[in-house]
């Protein structure tokens, strides 16, 4: 089950989850050149804060107004502005590929920073290794129930820790974690 599969990443996910709720701000330099950083510059005035969206957005239909089926041909066809098994698996693993990516890149940094060991790092790579080799064009193809609606949610862009469920797992952690030292006071 790609749940279970996923699991591993799990670990991965408590480790990078932090980073990705930073702020980021932009501002113009005194030379015209626009920047961009997790902070704001003491020197600049005027340095805005940065709404950041997901990458790109998966290609669909333009919906049209629906017209009555004229044959079991044409109903068994996607309607408009949905999109066909093919080209959500398509969806779903570019997005992935992305998601992927960066998850390593925030890995790197974190690792150069001191934020984890060498260690935690070669599991965490090792795991997303795994994702991608689990992952596959052939397995959204065949899938279906939970499997299938986790290839849907990545074709959306929602990332593979929010379709694992492995974010929601992480929040709810740090959550009992929290309520636990709370208790403790």
């Amino acid at each position: 089950m790609l749940g279970r599969q996923m699991l591993p990443l799990f670990l991965l996910c408590s480790v990078l989850c932090a980073p990705a709720l930073s702020q980021v701000y932009t501002w113009v330099d005194e030379n015209g050149q626009k920047h961009f950083g997790s902070q704001p510059p003491a020197s600049q005035r005027g340095a805005e804060s940065v709404s950041i969206t997901q990458g790109y957005v998966a290609e669909r239909q333009a919906s049209a107004p629906a017209a009555p089926a004229q044959n079991t041909a044409a109903s068994a066809a996607p309607s408009p502005g949905t999109l066909s098994k093919q080209e959500m698996c398509k969806s779903a693993l570019r997005w992935t590929a992305s998601d992927l990516e960066n998850l390593k890149e925030l890995a790197e940094a974190r690792k150069e920073a001191g934020r984890i060991t060498a260690a935690e790092y070669a599991e965490g790579q090792k795991n997303l290794a795994g994702v991608e080799e689990r992952i596959t064009r052939q397995g959204c193809l065949t899938s279906s129930g939970e499997d299938r609606q986790r290839y849907e949610c990545l074709s959306k862009g929602a990332g593979v820790l929010v379709c694992s469920g492995l974010a929601a797992a992480a929040m709810e952690e740090a959550t009992d974690e929290a309520r636990t030292r709370a208790q403790k006071r």
